[in-house]
C-alpha cells in the first residue's frame, strides 16, 4: 500500500537530515518517499524492495524525479539488507514485521539513528513522539531513536542531533501530538 501525500508532508516537514546521512526506506514499494527525501534534502537514500514489480516502479520513479545520483533502488528482503551505517529509516510494515527486525535494529544501529514507522509500532519500544496525521487512514507516525527507544535512557534530544524538527519533539516528548 503505497504511503498517502499526507504521509509525505509529515515526513518532509519534521526531518531535519545532515549532511552526509543516509536515509533508507525498507519495503519501498515505488520510492515516493525516498525520491521526495532525496530530493529535498540532497541525501543519499536507499530503497530496499523485493518485489519485481514495485522495484521497476521505484526505479522508474527515482528516474523521473531526477534523483538517480542521489538514490540507489536495491532488490532485497529487508529482514537481510544491512543496516549499519544508515542515519535514518522509514518503514510501512505490519507490526510483526517491526517485531522481526526490532533485534537487527538493536544490534546493528548506530545510536542516534532515526526509525519512523507508519501506522505500526514496534513492539518493546518507546517512542520518541507518535505523530497523528489529518487523514482517514495511514494515521500515526512513530517516531523512534535508537539508543532512547530500545533502552529507555539517555537523552534523545541529544542522540538526535538535529535530525527530526526539535520543537515538535518538544512539544510531544513520548506521547502523541497532531502533525499542522
Amino acid at each position: 500500500m503505497p504511503s498517502k501525500s499526507e504521509v509525505l508532508d509529515a515526513i518532509l516537514g519534521i526531518l531535519r537530515p545532515r549532511r552526509g546521512d543516509v536515509f533508507l526506506d525498507l519495503g519501498c514499494g515505488d520510492a515516493r518517499i525516498a525520491a521526495a527525501v532525496a530530493k529535498r534534502f540532497s541525501v543519499y537514500s536507499i530503497c530496499v524492495e523485493l518485489k519485481d514489480r514495485l522495484l521497476e516502479k521505484a526505479k522508474r520513479r527515482v528516474s523521473e524525479e531526477g534523483v538517480g545520483h542521489l538514490v540507489e533502488v536495491v532488490q532485497s528482503d529487508l529482514y537481510e539488507y544491512p543496516l549499519k551505517g544508515v542515519n535514518i529509516i522509514y518503514m510501512y510494515l505490519l507490526t510483526s514485521a517491526n517485531y522481526a527486525l526490532r533485534e537487527r535494529l538493536e544490534k546493528e544501529l548506530d545510536p542516534g539513528t532515526v526509525i519512523i514507522s507508519l501506522d505500526f509500532p514496534i513492539p518493546g519500544w518507546q517512542p520518541v513522539c507518535v505523530l497523528q496525521l489529518p487523514c482517514s487512514w495511514q494515521r500515526y507516525l512513530y517516531i523512534y531513536v535508537k539508543g532512547y527507544s530500545d533502552t529507555k535512557a539517555g537523552d534523545p534530544l541529544k542522540l538526535l542531533g538535529g535530525r527530526i524538527d526539535e520543537d515538535l519533539l518538544a512539544g510531544c516528548r513520548g506521547g502523541y501530538t497532531s502533525f499542522p
